[in-house]
């Protein structure tokens, strides 16, 4: 069963009085959405309703909206439907937050307006795509401040805050001015280490004297720093080239316009120290490994079981990357004689299917056209039956005019019929609120049926962004993008079956057998697929 909480806002006291924006009418909606979805098959009844009014959509600490977050954390909700996205929250930070919560227990989310319903697959993925576009767009931004940040550093400008030492010249912005005090601290720290050969110690030997770390004053005013020293900031600070006048970014060194603390040899002597009885971190000396792109969506064709991401060295200490039948890898050839796929090529064919399928216009208006095929019956049934229930609405509310005017000019009066006359109002008021409520249920159909063409014209203008932005994303971006596109991929050796959302099943045919030692081996050829 669908235990639902509707949430209904308004910021101000005037938008509560709106007729189309107060809490009631949203409740009203959202209640008349509820009975639609309510049926035999499945059961959505409303639990509660969250009521915030004269709060705004950027707070995330208002009363009603924390309620329902911990109800959907207790489990006392597992729907949460709301008419407009931004009645929810206007900030795209905060609502990801919530959403990542409503998916740890399984909790949909139903919007009227933006038309999003993660308790369909297609919703999830509309949804999704959404909020990762956004986030590529954020991103992108983020960007555009990294490259300035680099700018700045190879003007000699420091991007960083507060420094133990330094103190930003308040008329030279990004340049450090030295702290008279604090850097006697900084040389203390350098002459220390080079007797102990030890952050621990060193933190001890500062620690004793009684000195602390930087205090300071946060943009918002509060007082930070002025802790105990420990070996991770000893170590910090030893490592800091910005004590001998250098800036960094991204690991690249820049000559600093500040002044050096630290004097270049006791700098490289407490360097050489570090190299040798510094401590040492395991796994420092990362291998750069292989993004699966395609994780979590190959099914193995002869088992149906996962086809998880593996790694092996050949003879010559290559690392080679491929994806295995999981029953294979656990219980051997009794489990499945699948073996495995070399990753790079299947990831390469995979990505191009979908790159064509993007600039495949006559696929793209297919797409469209099924939205509209499909739902061209029932949206005539709903015309045909908007257009009897306004026919017979309107002869309602005349025949209850009527019966008033009767009661109005006194011959209602004449002939004794007022009590008659006033049940007949009474049930024809019953009438109309039962023709206006079956109004309001067909105009919720309507908007469920437009959410297939939405949901076509969606993935359209995805399929062309995708195109847009797979070439120049990220490993990481490559396969959060492919993962939206994708239901799920069936690998044989013979061919390969790709499920988009909402889209029959694609076919590519392979040339021969994989190998994982030898790429040469296998040949996936993109002009011959076929749909199943």
């Amino acid at each position: 069963m669908k235990s639902c909480g509707l949430y209904v806002r308004v910021s101000t006291d005037m938008q509560a009085q709106v007729r189309d924006g107060s809490l009631d009418t949203q409740e009203d909606k959202l209640r008349a959405y509820v009975k639609l979805r309510d049926s035999s098959k499945e059961s959505w009844q409303v639990t509660e309703v969250y009521r915030e009014e004269g709060r705004s959509g950027a707070d995330d600490t208002r009363p009603q909206y924390t309620r329902l977050l911990h109800d959907a954390q207790s489990g006392r909700i597992n729907v949460v439907l709301c008419t407009k996205l931004d009645r929810f929250s206007r900030s795209l930070l905060d609502f990801y937050k919530a959403y990542e919560q409503f998916q740890a227990k399984d909790v949909d989310f139903v919007t009227l307006e933006e038309n999003f319903d993660t308790s369909t697959p297609a919703g999830r993925a509309m949804l999704k795509i959404a909020l990762v576009f956004a986030e590529l767009e954020r991103e992108q931004t983020s960007k555009r401040t990294k490259d300035k940040m680099e700018w700045r550093a190879q003007q000699g400008l420091w991007n960083g805050g507060q420094v133990l030492g330094y103190d930003v010249d308040p008329d030279d912005h990004g340049t450090l001015k030295v702290n008279a005090e604090e850097s006697q601290i900084v040389q203390l720290i350098f002459n220390t280490y080079l007797e102990t050969h030890s952050y621990l110690k060193t933190a001890k030997v500062i620690n004793e004297k009684g000195i602390r770390s930087k205090q300071f004053h946060s943009r918002r005013g509060n007082l930070r720093g002025g802790n105990n020293f420990q070996d991770t900031t000893i170590g910090h600070v030893l490592r800091n080239p910005v004590y001998v006048g250098k800036v960094t970014h991204n690991g690249v060194i820049y000559e600093g316009k500040h002044e050096g603390i630290i004097p270049l040899p006791l700098w490289e002597e407490v360097q050489e120290c570090i190299r040798l009885y510094g401590p040492k971190r395991n796994g420092s000396r990362r291998h750069r490994m292989h993004v699966f792109l395609l994780e979590g969506l190959v099914e193995c064709g002869w088992c149906g079981a996962a086809m998880t991401p593996k790694f092996a060295h050949g003879q010559n200490k290559k690392r080679y990357f491929y994806y295995q039948c999981s029953r294979n890898d656990h219980r051997g050839k009794d489990g499945c004689k699948m073996k495995y796929v070399p990753a790079e090529p299947l990831e390469r064919l995979v990505s191009e299917r979908i790159k064509e399928i993007a600039t495949d216009d006559n696929l793209l208006d297919e797409i469209v056209q099924e939205a509209n095929e499909t739902s061209k019956t029932e949206r005539d049934e709903i015309a045909r039956k908007r257009k009897l229930l306004s026919r017979q609405l309107a002869e309602v509310k005349q025949t209850i005019n009527n019966w008033l005017d009767l009661i109005g000019n006194g011959t209602a009066k004449k002939t004794g019929a007022v009590t008659t006359l006033l049940e007949r109002i009474g049930e024809g008021e019953k009438r109309r609120k039962e023709l206006e409520q079956g109004l309001m249920e067909l105009g919720l159909q309507e908007g469920e049926l437009k959410k297939k063409i939405l949901d076509a014209e969606i993935m359209r203008d995805s399929l062309a962004r995708f195109r847009d932005l797979f070439d120049e994303a990220q490993e990481e971006e490559k396969k959060f993008l492919l993962q939206l596109m994708i239901a799920r991929i069936i690998w044989t050796p013979e061919e390969i079956k790709i499920a988009l959302y909402d889209r029959p099943t694609e076919t590519g045919r392979l040339s021969s057998n994989p190998s994982v030692n030898r790429e040469s081996d296998i040949s996936l050829e993109i002009g011959n697929w076929l749909r199943e």
